[in-house]
């Protein structure tokens, strides 16, 4: 299933939310929601991957880059991983790298909002 792409701009932090897989035809639209994540230089965001079911490796580089721009700014970012995301951070050891919430209200609670 393709993947879909919804991103709410709230003025504490920004949530992007994607529901299917994520794979080379999906890049370049999740690159485009991630350029907006980082022009839009929002203090948090979350990114809701609970409901994906394939990451590969181009999502994952997309989700590096914008963990690497958000860390290095300074900014708060959240991932909020579904097990097969999950599985695909533990097997890349990337998995500690990330600040992650088993839900939206988890995630914001780790974001102070």
């Amino acid at each position: 299933m393709p993947a879909t792409f919804t991103l709410d701009e709230h003025p504490d932090a920004w949530i992007l939310t994607a529901l299917g897989e994520i794979d080379y035809a999906d890049s370049p639209a999740f690159r485009s929601c991630v350029e907006c994540l980082l022009s839009g230089a929002p203090p948090a965001a979350i990114v809701d991957f609970s409901k994906i079911g394939f990451l590969d490796s181009s999502g994952l580089g997309q989700l590096l880059r914008l963990h690497r721009e958000y860390d290095a700014d300074s900014r708060r970012l959240v991932l909020i991983p579904s097990k097969p995301v999950l599985s695909v951070l533990d097997l890349t050891r990337l998995s500690e790298r990330f600040t992650t919430a088993p839900d939206l209200a988890s995630a914001r609670a780790a974001l102070g909002t």
